[in-house]
């Protein structure tokens, strides 16, 4: 298990921001804002990149940093990868 893995930002976040890289399968404690939370990534990853803390569905508005960053295009479960490919983003608008 990763002690340093994923960083949660703010109490409210659905997602996790990975501090160091991560591979498919392994699991992973978060820290932070939502301290003590167990995730198996769902994908190989470097740092920088947001899982999901929880299942989400299609639709559903992200928050990061406390604010929503965009809305799911694609069912997630928890410690999958949220980005381009499954997330529409809602900044700027």
């Amino acid at each position: 298990m990763s002690a340093g893995g994923a960083i949660v930002l703010h109490a409210d976040d659905d997602v996790a921001v990975l501090v160091e890289p991560v591979e498919a399968g392994a699991s992973l404690m978060t820290r932070g804002a939502r301290d003590g939370l167990l995730l198996t990534a769902g994908a190989s990853l470097d740092a920088g990149h947001k899982l999901a803390l929880r299942d989400l569905a299609a639709g559903a508005t992200i928050r990061k940093y406390g604010e929503v960053i965009g809305r799911l295009t694609a069912d997630v479960a928890a410690g999958d990868h949220v980005h381009v490919h499954n997330l529409e983003s809602l900044r700027g608008l």
